[in-house]
């Protein structure tokens, strides 16, 4: 796995480096400030980015919402604050994960890989929200296909149906696609 580190303390950084080249990670990226970090991300798609939260410039948590939104890479926050409302911003920002320093190789690692679980698990249920989503709009247009053919062809609901599946079938594509379609002819008129 690819690591990226952000901390603007060079020895901190150089110790993480030590520690994760240990365990068998591949270090991405070293950045010593938020701005930096995001663009490393961004350029070296590394599977998690632990972050510092005071550094010069754009700070650990502000970096951490742009990490995490684009593009997408689970955040774990190594800071030797740990204040309950940091640990709430944090969270708030999109970190997956919360360290506090000294850390551990063994803490470290157990922070990887439940940062990239909880990642994995998460880009699964957006995964399925969007079919879910996607499989309710075709619904719905299925439906107003449906009341425009009961009305245009004066046809019950099951009969409009089974319609739109003939039809369907007889022209290959999907039966959303030629809701859609009818929808759309309709609106025109």
């Amino acid at each position: 796995m690819k690591v990226l580190i952000a901390d603007d303390d060079r020895k901190v950084g150089a110790s993480l480096q030590q520690i994760l080249n240990k365990m068998g990670y591949s270090i991405a990226a070293v950045a010593e400030d938020g701005q930096r970090a995001i663009e490393m991300c961004r350029r070296t798609l590394p599977d998690v980015a632990i972050l510092d939260i005071e550094m010069p410039g754009l700070d650990g948590l502000s970096a951490a919402r742009q990490i995490a939104q684009d593009p997408g890479t689970p955040v774990i926050i190594l800071t030797a604050h740990g204040q309950p409302e940091l640990v709430e911003a944090a969270i708030q920002e999109g970190a997956i994960q919360y360290l506090l320093k000294p850390v551990t190789g063994p803490a470290l690692n157990a922070a990887i890989q439940m940062a990239v679980a909880k990642a994995r698990e998460l880009d699964q249920y957006k995964k399925r929200s969007e079919e879910l989503e996607a499989t309710l709009r075709d619904r719905k247009m299925i439906e107003k296909a449906k009341g425009i053919i009961m009305s245009r062809r004066n046809l019950s609901e099951a009969e409009a149906f089974r319609f739109l599946q003939r039809e369907s079938q007889d022209r290959r594509i999907a039966m959303a696609k030629l809701a859609e379609t009818i929808v759309h002819a309709h609106e025109l008129i």
